[in-house]
């Protein structure tokens, strides 16, 4: 007579059938999933960017090109076109690529543990310029996104090994999960912010608009100011030249002024401080003349015809700064 398998044991097979059924499956979507980043924390659309920078870092010693990487908050991520860029490097024989790592409400204090990630995973950029909004360093700013955790040097981004996959693959997944976060992927991961300029109406939904508050307060916040100074140690800790731009304001007239215009000047003192400290180009196109108000989606934000147009500025500024031109714009702000 034929002995029967315990239920225990059967149990036991088929828990293991499924699990591992279940972890080949997330091992292939960690995989297929383009720049999708494994990480010890619920850090996904912080670490996005960075993961993208790493990618497009491992293509380029093949090309005999360097990285010039650009930080900082949205008016970087959706004011810099890459495309437009690379074809003023290409103009001038310069061997770099730019690559827009720059991430909505992510200003220093973000963007320090975001390059801390990507320099220990093994990203070494030439050229680190980070881009300036007026809300950078406003402490009653309600942009202003943050990590969430409690020791930002701990946030590691982590190799596709098989270990790191079953640890941090469902961790991983995860985001995609919540329609928030798989959108700010897809634009993200196709450059929908700058680089297309005819959205349709579900890419409009999607989108949105990120209009400032009327009226709202100012006030500096040194600490911000601190994390800025920190990336640029960091920086040249790792032997990279870093440089800083002011981004553009749309023109406005003085019926529409509110409290963050008027301190336009004031901020922007703080950052040519510590550029002339740290002698650092830094670049002001907060300037009239420069940009006009078909060139903005809203306060603070380019759209792609204006993002071409500062990225070509930007890709002549470096030509110039990569020759050895060290420029540090004292014009203030209009």
């Amino acid at each position: 007579m034929k002995s029967q398998r315990p239920p225990y044991l059967t149990l036991l097979v088929n828990a293991l059938l499924i699990g591992s059924v279940a972890y080949a499956v997330i091992a292939g979507l960690v995989f297929a999933v383009p720049h999708l980043p494994l990480a010890n924390k619920r850090t996904f659309y912080a670490l996005l960017r960075a993961q993208m920078a790493v990618d497009e870092d491992e293509k380029l010693p093949e090309q005999k090109r360097e990285m010039v990487l650009f930080l900082g908050s949205s008016v970087v991520e959706r004011g810099l076109s890459e495309r437009a860029m690379d074809t003023v490097f290409e103009r001038n024989n310069t061997p770099v690529v730019a690559m827009n790592a720059g991430t909505g409400g992510f200003c220093a204090e973000a963007n320090l543990p975001m390059l801390r990630a990507m320099l220990e995973d093994g990203l070494r950029p030439k050229y680190v310029v980070y881009g300036m909004g007026i809300q950078e360093l406003n402490r009653e700013s309600s942009v202003h996104a943050f990590l969430g955790a409690s020791d930002t040097s701990a946030i590691k981004l982590r190799r596709k090994t098989f270990f790191n996959i079953i640890r941090y693959g469902p961790t991983a997944l995860a985001p995609l999960v919540n329609a928030d976060h798989l959108h700010q992927y897809l634009f993200a991961a196709n450059n929908a912010f700058r680089d297309v300029p005819n959205l349709n109406v579900f890419q409009r939904v999607m989108f949105g608009e990120n209009m400032p508050p009327q009226d709202s307060s100012y006030r500096f916040e040194p600490r911000y100011l601190d994390d800025l100074n920190e990336i640029v140690n960091l920086c040249k800790a790792y032997k990279i030249s870093v440089a800083i731009y002011n981004a553009p304001m749309r023109p406005r007239t003085l019926k529409e002024q509110d409290e963050p215009y008027r301190h336009r000047a004031e901020a922007y003192e703080r950052i040519l401080a510590l550029a002339q400290t740290q002698q650092l180009p830094i670049w002001n196109f907060d300037r009239a003349g420069l940009f006009v108000q078909e060139d903005f989606q809203d306060n603070y934000h380019l759209t792609p015809s204006g993002a071409k147009k500062i990225s070509a500025m930007l890709g002549d500024s470096i030509v110039r700064w990569r020759g050895g031109v060290i420029t540090k714009d004292a014009a203030m702000p209009n």
